[in-house]
Protein backbone atom coordinates (compact mmCIF):
# COMPACT_ATOMS: atom_id res chain seq x y z
CA UNK A 1 0.00 0.00 0.00
CA UNK A 2 1.71 3.22 -0.58
CA UNK A 3 1.17 6.60 0.86
CA UNK A 4 2.17 10.02 1.05
CA UNK A 5 2.81 12.78 4.09
CA UNK A 6 1.58 15.80 1.82
CA UNK A 7 3.92 19.12 2.68
CA UNK A 8 1.14 20.24 3.78
CA UNK A 9 0.98 17.69 6.94
CA UNK A 10 4.88 19.55 7.70
CA UNK A 11 3.56 23.00 6.97
CA UNK A 12 0.44 22.35 9.93
CA UNK A 13 2.21 20.79 12.20
CA UNK A 14 4.53 23.79 12.06
CA UNK A 15 1.60 25.97 12.26
CA UNK A 16 0.04 24.55 15.44
CA UNK A 17 3.72 25.19 17.39
CA UNK A 18 3.50 28.67 16.26
CA UNK A 19 -0.24 29.17 17.41
CA UNK A 20 1.10 28.18 21.05
CA UNK A 21 2.20 31.42 21.16
CA UNK A 22 -0.91 33.26 20.56
CA UNK A 23 -0.74 35.01 24.19
CA UNK A 24 -4.01 37.38 23.77
CA UNK A 25 -5.97 33.55 22.10
CA UNK A 26 -4.59 32.01 25.76
CA UNK A 27 -6.48 34.46 27.55
CA UNK A 28 -9.73 33.31 26.67
CA UNK A 29 -9.19 29.49 26.47
CA UNK A 30 -9.75 27.76 29.83
CA UNK A 31 -6.74 26.97 31.53
CA UNK A 32 -6.39 23.26 30.53
CA UNK A 33 -6.37 24.27 27.00
CA UNK A 34 -3.97 27.31 27.25
CA UNK A 35 -0.31 26.44 26.30
CA UNK A 36 2.78 28.63 26.99
CA UNK A 37 6.47 28.09 25.55
CA UNK A 38 9.42 29.16 27.70
CA UNK A 39 13.15 29.19 26.53
CA UNK A 40 15.21 28.09 29.54
CA UNK A 41 18.90 28.61 29.80
CA UNK A 42 21.43 26.75 32.44
CA UNK A 43 24.48 25.03 33.09
CA UNK A 44 27.09 26.72 34.30
CA UNK A 45 29.77 24.33 35.56
CA UNK A 46 32.00 22.91 32.48
CA UNK A 47 31.21 20.14 30.53
CA UNK A 48 34.54 18.26 31.77
CA UNK A 49 37.94 19.44 32.93
CA UNK A 50 40.31 20.63 30.70
CA UNK A 51 38.21 20.60 27.26
CA UNK A 52 34.73 22.00 26.51
CA UNK A 53 32.91 19.13 23.85
CA UNK A 54 29.07 19.78 23.83
CA UNK A 55 27.63 15.71 24.86
CA UNK A 56 25.00 14.21 22.57
CA UNK A 57 21.84 15.34 24.29
CA UNK A 58 19.64 12.18 25.52
CA UNK A 59 15.88 12.18 26.08
CA UNK A 60 15.67 9.86 28.86
CA UNK A 61 14.02 10.48 32.09
CA UNK A 62 17.10 11.02 34.05
CA UNK A 63 18.69 13.47 31.29
CA UNK A 64 15.42 15.50 30.99
CA UNK A 65 15.38 16.05 34.68
CA UNK A 66 19.03 17.43 34.62
CA UNK A 67 18.17 20.15 32.60
CA UNK A 68 15.81 21.25 35.22
CA UNK A 69 18.69 21.02 37.59
CA UNK A 70 21.11 22.84 36.21
CA UNK A 71 18.68 25.65 34.22
CA UNK A 72 18.79 29.35 35.45
CA UNK A 73 15.75 31.12 34.10
CA UNK A 74 13.41 30.66 31.69
CA UNK A 75 11.59 33.02 29.39
CA UNK A 76 8.09 32.77 27.70
CA UNK A 77 7.97 33.10 23.86
CA UNK A 78 5.39 35.15 22.23
CA UNK A 79 4.50 35.59 18.64
CA UNK A 80 6.19 38.35 17.76
CA UNK A 81 9.56 36.29 18.16
CA UNK A 82 9.22 33.41 16.42
CA UNK A 83 8.41 33.44 12.53
CA UNK A 84 7.98 30.64 10.03
CA UNK A 85 11.34 30.60 7.91
CA UNK A 86 12.21 28.69 4.43
CA UNK A 87 15.88 28.14 3.04
CA UNK A 88 17.12 31.21 2.08
CA UNK A 89 17.18 31.76 -1.81
CA UNK A 90 19.00 35.18 -3.06
CA UNK A 91 18.17 35.74 -6.41
CA UNK A 92 21.11 35.37 -8.75
CA UNK A 93 21.52 36.41 -12.02
CA UNK A 94 21.81 33.70 -15.15
CA UNK A 95 20.24 31.27 -12.57
CA UNK A 96 17.10 29.00 -13.76
CA UNK A 97 14.03 28.94 -11.09
CA UNK A 98 11.39 26.51 -11.07
CA UNK A 99 7.30 28.01 -11.69
CA UNK A 100 5.44 27.00 -9.18
CA UNK A 101 3.02 25.25 -10.39
CA UNK A 102 0.79 24.47 -7.00
CA UNK A 103 1.58 21.01 -5.43
CA UNK A 104 4.58 20.44 -7.96
CA UNK A 105 7.51 21.98 -6.37
CA UNK A 106 9.37 20.14 -4.12
CA UNK A 107 10.71 21.54 -0.84
CA UNK A 108 14.07 23.54 -1.46
CA UNK A 109 13.41 23.92 -5.62
CA UNK A 110 14.47 27.67 -6.37
CA UNK A 111 10.43 28.86 -7.28
CA UNK A 112 10.89 32.06 -4.72
CA UNK A 113 13.95 34.70 -4.69
CA UNK A 114 14.44 37.28 -1.69
CA UNK A 115 15.91 40.35 -4.34
CA UNK A 116 18.43 43.05 -3.34
CA UNK A 117 15.46 45.03 -2.21
CA UNK A 118 14.36 42.40 0.79
CA UNK A 119 11.13 41.49 -1.79
CA UNK A 120 10.11 38.32 -2.10
CA UNK A 121 8.86 36.61 -4.80
CA UNK A 122 7.21 34.13 -6.42
CA UNK A 123 8.07 32.49 -9.92
CA UNK A 124 4.95 31.10 -11.61
CA UNK A 125 6.62 31.47 -15.63
CA UNK A 126 10.23 31.22 -16.17
CA UNK A 127 9.80 31.54 -19.82
CA UNK A 128 9.92 28.16 -20.84
CA UNK A 129 13.20 26.90 -18.82
CA UNK A 130 15.54 29.75 -19.67
CA UNK A 131 17.68 31.28 -17.22
CA UNK A 132 16.73 34.63 -15.53
CA UNK A 133 18.84 37.17 -15.81
CA UNK A 134 16.42 40.56 -14.91
CA UNK A 135 16.37 40.64 -10.85
CA UNK A 136 12.11 41.20 -10.16
CA UNK A 137 12.18 44.43 -8.38
CA UNK A 138 8.30 46.01 -7.29
CA UNK A 139 8.29 49.85 -7.68
CA UNK A 140 5.47 51.08 -6.13
CA UNK A 141 4.88 54.17 -8.21
CA UNK A 142 4.30 51.68 -11.36
CA UNK A 143 3.15 48.58 -10.01
CA UNK A 144 0.36 47.52 -7.71
CA UNK A 145 0.26 45.42 -5.35
CA UNK A 146 -3.18 43.88 -6.52
CA UNK A 147 -1.53 42.65 -9.74
CA UNK A 148 -1.94 38.69 -10.44
CA UNK A 149 2.15 38.85 -11.46
CA UNK A 150 4.26 41.18 -13.43
CA UNK A 151 7.00 40.20 -16.55
CA UNK A 152 10.32 41.32 -16.46
CA UNK A 153 12.80 41.69 -19.52
CA UNK A 154 14.29 37.67 -19.32
CA UNK A 155 10.21 36.60 -20.19
CA UNK A 156 10.07 35.72 -16.67
CA UNK A 157 6.46 36.26 -14.84
CA UNK A 158 6.88 36.92 -10.68
CA UNK A 159 4.26 37.17 -8.09
CA UNK A 160 5.24 39.62 -5.55
CA UNK A 161 4.76 37.94 -1.64
CA UNK A 162 6.03 40.47 0.67
CA UNK A 163 8.73 42.94 1.74
CA UNK A 164 10.87 42.16 4.97
CA UNK A 165 10.69 44.79 7.60
CA UNK A 166 13.76 45.70 9.04
CA UNK A 167 12.77 44.11 12.19
CA UNK A 168 11.82 40.78 10.47
CA UNK A 169 15.49 41.08 8.82
CA UNK A 170 17.46 41.32 12.48
CA UNK A 171 15.59 38.48 14.20
CA UNK A 172 14.88 35.90 11.50
CA UNK A 173 17.18 36.49 8.35
CA UNK A 174 19.76 34.14 8.34
CA UNK A 175 22.92 33.02 6.06
CA UNK A 176 20.56 29.92 5.52
CA UNK A 177 16.73 31.02 6.26
CA UNK A 178 14.29 33.89 5.53
CA UNK A 179 11.57 34.27 7.20
CA UNK A 180 8.05 34.01 5.53
CA UNK A 181 5.48 36.50 6.30
CA UNK A 182 2.31 37.88 3.97
CA UNK A 183 1.31 41.12 2.84
CA UNK A 184 -2.36 42.37 3.89
CA UNK A 185 -2.67 44.32 0.50
CA UNK A 186 -1.37 41.11 -1.78
CA UNK A 187 -3.66 38.91 0.81
CA UNK A 188 -6.88 40.77 -0.27
CA UNK A 189 -6.54 40.74 -3.48
CA UNK A 190 -5.66 36.75 -3.89
CA UNK A 191 -8.63 35.13 -6.39
CA UNK A 192 -9.69 31.77 -5.26
CA UNK A 193 -8.30 29.43 -7.94
CA UNK A 194 -7.82 31.69 -10.47
CA UNK A 195 -6.03 31.25 -13.61
CA UNK A 196 -3.12 32.95 -13.56
CA UNK A 197 -0.64 30.92 -16.01
CA UNK A 198 -1.33 29.02 -18.88
CA UNK A 199 1.60 26.92 -20.40
CA UNK A 200 2.01 26.45 -24.40
CA UNK A 201 2.70 22.58 -24.56
CA UNK A 202 2.42 22.83 -28.45
CA UNK A 203 2.15 25.66 -30.76
CA UNK A 204 -0.06 24.36 -33.33
CA UNK A 205 0.40 25.21 -37.08
CA UNK A 206 -1.44 27.73 -39.47
CA UNK A 207 -3.77 29.42 -37.36
CA UNK A 208 -4.65 33.08 -38.49
CA UNK A 209 -2.13 35.54 -37.07
CA UNK A 210 -3.63 38.01 -34.44
CA UNK A 211 -2.44 39.33 -30.98
CA UNK A 212 -5.97 38.34 -29.07
CA UNK A 213 -7.73 35.41 -30.86
CA UNK A 214 -10.69 34.97 -29.48
CA UNK A 215 -10.47 30.54 -30.50
CA UNK A 216 -9.88 28.92 -26.68
CA UNK A 217 -12.77 27.07 -25.02
CA UNK A 218 -12.29 26.42 -21.49
CA UNK A 219 -14.00 23.22 -19.75
CA UNK A 220 -13.93 23.05 -16.31
CA UNK A 221 -15.42 24.13 -13.18
CA UNK A 222 -14.86 27.81 -12.11
CA UNK A 223 -16.11 30.56 -13.35
CA UNK A 224 -15.29 34.17 -15.38
CA UNK A 225 -12.02 33.06 -17.19
CA UNK A 226 -11.14 34.66 -20.90
CA UNK A 227 -8.15 33.38 -22.86
CA UNK A 228 -6.71 34.79 -26.09
CA UNK A 229 -4.14 33.87 -28.06
CA UNK A 230 -1.78 35.97 -29.29
CA UNK A 231 -0.12 34.35 -32.56
CA UNK A 232 2.46 35.45 -35.12
CA UNK A 233 3.29 32.85 -38.25
CA UNK A 234 0.59 30.46 -37.39
CA UNK A 235 1.65 29.64 -34.22
CA UNK A 236 0.41 30.83 -31.11
CA UNK A 237 3.40 32.42 -29.32
CA UNK A 238 1.45 33.32 -25.63
CA UNK A 239 -1.67 33.11 -24.01
CA UNK A 240 -3.37 36.53 -23.01
CA UNK A 241 -5.42 36.51 -19.39
CA UNK A 242 -7.91 38.97 -19.92
CA UNK A 243 -10.08 38.05 -17.21
CA UNK A 244 -8.48 34.72 -14.64
CA UNK A 245 -11.59 33.57 -13.23
CA UNK A 246 -12.18 32.42 -9.96
CA UNK A 247 -13.09 28.58 -8.18
CA UNK A 248 -11.25 26.41 -10.82
CA UNK A 249 -9.65 23.22 -9.43
CA UNK A 250 -9.73 22.28 -13.00
CA UNK A 251 -9.23 23.38 -16.40
CA UNK A 252 -8.98 22.03 -19.91
CA UNK A 253 -8.33 23.89 -22.62
CA UNK A 254 -9.68 23.06 -26.33
CA UNK A 255 -8.38 25.63 -29.68
CA UNK A 256 -9.96 26.10 -32.60
CA UNK A 257 -9.51 28.48 -35.29
CA UNK A 258 -11.08 31.43 -36.28
CA UNK A 259 -13.85 31.17 -38.63
CA UNK A 260 -12.15 29.75 -42.21
CA UNK A 261 -9.03 29.20 -40.64
CA UNK A 262 -7.24 26.04 -40.86
CA UNK A 263 -4.77 26.05 -37.86
CA UNK A 264 -5.02 22.56 -35.70
CA UNK A 265 -2.64 20.54 -33.02
CA UNK A 266 -2.32 24.02 -30.41
CA UNK A 267 -2.46 22.95 -26.53
CA UNK A 268 -1.82 24.07 -23.41
CA UNK A 269 -2.03 23.55 -19.84
CA UNK A 270 -3.48 25.79 -17.32
CA UNK A 271 -1.05 26.04 -13.93
CA UNK A 272 -4.01 26.33 -11.23
CA UNK A 273 -3.33 28.90 -8.63
CA UNK A 274 -3.60 27.56 -5.02
CA UNK A 275 -6.76 27.55 -3.14
CA UNK A 276 -7.16 31.36 -2.31
CA UNK A 277 -4.97 32.34 -4.63
CA UNK A 278 -1.32 33.47 -5.29
CA UNK A 279 -0.02 35.48 -2.43
CA UNK A 280 -2.60 34.40 0.45
CA UNK A 281 -1.01 31.93 2.18
CA UNK A 282 3.05 32.33 1.59
CA UNK A 283 3.10 29.99 4.39
CA UNK A 284 1.43 26.93 2.40
CA UNK A 285 2.32 28.66 -1.03
CA UNK A 286 6.35 28.38 -0.03
CA UNK A 287 6.17 25.21 2.26
CA UNK A 288 7.56 26.94 5.11
CA UNK A 289 7.57 23.85 7.67
CA UNK A 290 10.65 25.66 9.77
CA UNK A 291 10.02 28.04 12.59
CA UNK A 292 12.91 30.47 14.34
CA UNK A 293 12.02 31.28 17.78
CA UNK A 294 14.34 34.10 18.65
CA UNK A 295 15.06 35.18 22.27
CA UNK A 296 16.74 38.25 23.79
CA UNK A 297 18.33 37.96 27.41
CA UNK A 298 19.37 41.38 27.93
CA UNK A 299 22.00 42.03 30.71
CA UNK A 300 20.93 40.96 33.36
CA UNK A 301 16.65 40.91 33.01
CA UNK A 302 16.35 43.70 36.20
CA UNK A 303 18.58 41.60 38.43
CA UNK A 304 17.09 38.55 37.44
CA UNK A 305 19.23 36.67 35.20
CA UNK A 306 22.88 36.62 36.95
CA UNK A 307 24.87 37.77 33.77
CA UNK A 308 28.82 36.80 35.62
CA UNK A 309 28.42 33.47 34.39
CA UNK A 310 28.39 31.37 31.74
CA UNK A 311 25.67 29.21 29.81
CA UNK A 312 25.97 25.71 27.86
CA UNK A 313 21.95 24.48 27.66
CA UNK A 314 19.30 25.93 26.26
CA UNK A 315 15.22 23.82 25.82
CA UNK A 316 12.46 24.71 25.21
CA UNK A 317 9.73 23.61 28.30
CA UNK A 318 5.75 23.91 27.54
CA UNK A 319 3.43 24.53 30.28
CA UNK A 320 5.67 24.53 33.36
CA UNK A 321 3.97 25.20 36.87
CA UNK A 322 4.06 28.27 38.59
CA UNK A 323 6.77 27.62 41.77
CA UNK A 324 4.56 25.02 44.28
CA UNK A 325 1.52 24.91 42.55
CA UNK A 326 -0.46 23.54 39.71
CA UNK A 327 -1.09 26.88 37.98
CA UNK A 328 0.10 27.34 34.73
CA UNK A 329 3.18 29.90 34.74
CA UNK A 330 2.39 32.83 32.39
CA UNK A 331 4.34 35.22 33.04
CA UNK A 332 7.29 36.51 30.65
CA UNK A 333 10.51 35.64 32.80
CA UNK A 334 10.89 32.97 35.86
CA UNK A 335 14.09 31.75 38.06
CA UNK A 336 14.74 28.17 38.25
CA UNK A 337 17.65 29.08 40.61
CA UNK A 338 17.95 29.37 44.44
CA UNK A 339 19.03 32.42 46.51
CA UNK A 340 20.38 31.82 49.43
CA UNK A 341 20.95 35.01 52.49
CA UNK A 342 24.31 33.94 53.90
CA UNK A 343 26.06 35.66 57.02
CA UNK A 344 29.49 37.47 56.98
CA UNK A 345 32.15 35.15 57.13
CA UNK A 346 34.90 33.42 56.06
CA UNK A 347 35.88 33.79 52.00
CA UNK A 348 34.19 34.17 49.31
CA UNK A 349 32.24 31.61 47.29
CA UNK A 350 33.38 31.55 43.66
CA UNK A 351 31.50 30.77 40.23
CA UNK A 352 31.09 26.72 39.30
CA UNK A 353 32.21 25.25 42.61
CA UNK A 354 30.22 23.26 44.94
CA UNK A 355 28.91 24.29 48.25
CA UNK A 356 27.50 21.48 51.04
CA UNK A 357 26.62 21.25 54.35
CA UNK A 358 28.17 18.38 56.12
CA UNK A 359 31.73 17.56 57.09
CA UNK A 360 33.27 16.76 53.78
CA UNK A 361 31.31 16.81 50.39
CA UNK A 362 31.46 13.25 49.90
CA UNK A 363 29.39 12.96 53.00
CA UNK A 364 27.09 16.03 52.76
CA UNK A 365 23.50 16.44 53.56
CA UNK A 366 22.93 18.96 51.37
CA UNK A 367 24.99 20.37 48.32
CA UNK A 368 24.65 22.60 44.95
CA UNK A 369 26.39 24.29 42.15
CA UNK A 370 27.60 27.94 42.62
CA UNK A 371 25.69 30.21 39.66
CA UNK A 372 27.03 33.35 40.98
CA UNK A 373 27.84 35.61 44.57
CA UNK A 374 26.66 38.76 44.95
CA UNK A 375 29.69 39.64 48.01
CA UNK A 376 27.45 42.51 48.75
CA UNK A 377 24.37 41.57 49.87
CA UNK A 378 25.53 37.78 50.64
CA UNK A 379 23.45 36.62 48.52
CA UNK A 380 24.45 32.86 46.70
CA UNK A 381 22.70 32.10 43.81
CA UNK A 382 22.55 27.89 43.13
CA UNK A 383 21.29 25.32 41.27
CA UNK A 384 21.64 21.15 40.54
CA UNK A 385 20.52 20.95 44.42
CA UNK A 386 21.14 17.97 46.25
CA UNK A 387 19.91 17.55 49.65
CA UNK A 388 18.00 19.95 52.05
CA UNK A 389 19.18 23.18 53.08
CA UNK A 390 19.54 23.59 57.34
CA UNK A 391 19.36 27.49 57.67
CA UNK A 392 21.14 28.55 60.58
CA UNK A 393 23.66 26.08 59.85
CA UNK A 394 27.50 26.43 58.08
CA UNK A 395 27.35 26.17 54.58
CA UNK A 396 31.23 25.79 53.07
CA UNK A 397 33.08 26.16 49.21
CA UNK A 398 34.44 22.89 48.11
CA UNK A 399 37.16 24.59 46.18
CA UNK A 400 37.15 28.72 47.51
CA UNK A 401 36.83 27.17 51.47
CA UNK A 402 34.90 30.19 52.31
CA UNK A 403 32.49 29.55 55.07
CA UNK A 404 29.04 31.34 55.93
CA UNK A 405 25.73 30.80 57.61
CA UNK A 406 22.83 30.12 55.57
CA UNK A 407 20.02 32.52 57.18
CA UNK A 408 17.30 31.69 54.76
CA UNK A 409 17.05 30.75 50.98
CA UNK A 410 14.27 31.80 48.20
CA UNK A 411 12.99 29.04 46.25
CA UNK A 412 12.51 29.12 42.39
CA UNK A 413 9.62 31.11 40.72
CA UNK A 414 8.94 28.06 38.27
CA UNK A 415 8.24 24.38 39.45
CA UNK A 416 11.26 22.33 38.77
CA UNK A 417 10.08 19.25 36.44
CA UNK A 418 6.59 20.46 35.18
CA UNK A 419 5.55 20.69 31.94
CA UNK A 420 7.09 19.13 29.01
CA UNK A 421 10.72 19.61 27.18
CA UNK A 422 10.18 19.49 23.84
CA UNK A 423 13.83 20.89 22.61
CA UNK A 424 17.16 20.75 23.99
CA UNK A 425 20.56 21.42 22.68
CA UNK A 426 24.15 21.70 24.35
CA UNK A 427 26.71 24.51 23.22
CA UNK A 428 29.69 25.29 24.20
CA UNK A 429 30.21 28.19 26.86
CA UNK A 430 28.47 31.50 26.27
CA UNK A 431 29.76 34.01 28.34
CA UNK A 432 27.81 36.79 29.74
CA UNK A 433 28.41 40.13 30.69
CA UNK A 434 25.56 42.79 32.20
CA UNK A 435 26.14 44.81 29.37
CA UNK A 436 25.21 42.50 26.99
CA UNK A 437 21.72 41.16 25.18
CA UNK A 438 22.54 37.33 24.56
CA UNK A 439 20.13 36.36 21.18
CA UNK A 440 19.06 32.62 21.05
CA UNK A 441 17.51 30.93 17.94
CA UNK A 442 15.55 27.32 18.06
CA UNK A 443 15.32 26.38 14.60
CA UNK A 444 12.51 23.43 14.48
CA UNK A 445 11.50 21.46 11.25
CA UNK A 446 8.87 19.75 10.74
Amino acid sequence: MASLLTYQFATTLAESIYNLLDVNANSYLPINRRSYIFAAVGKQTPWNVGTEVAPTPGQSIRQLNSYYDRSVVAKRISQENASFVVPRVNWTANTLYTFAACGLCPAGTPFYVLNSKDQVFKCLWNNGGTNSNTEPQLSLSSTSLEEPFFKTDDGYKWKYLYTLTSQQKQKFLTQDYMPVVYNKFVRTAAVNRSIDIVRITNSGNNYVDGSTQDIITISGDGTGAILKANVANGKIIDIVVQDRGKDYTKANLAFADVSGGIGSAAAAEVVLSPQNGHGYDPVEELYANTIIFNVDFDGSENNIFPAENEYREVFLLKNPYEYDTTELAGDSLYTLYTKIKVSAGIGDFIYDEKVFQGVTLETSTFNADVISFDRIQNILYINNIEGTLETNDPIKGHTSGAIRVAINKTDPTLELYSGKILYVSDKTPITRDPDQMDRIRFILKF
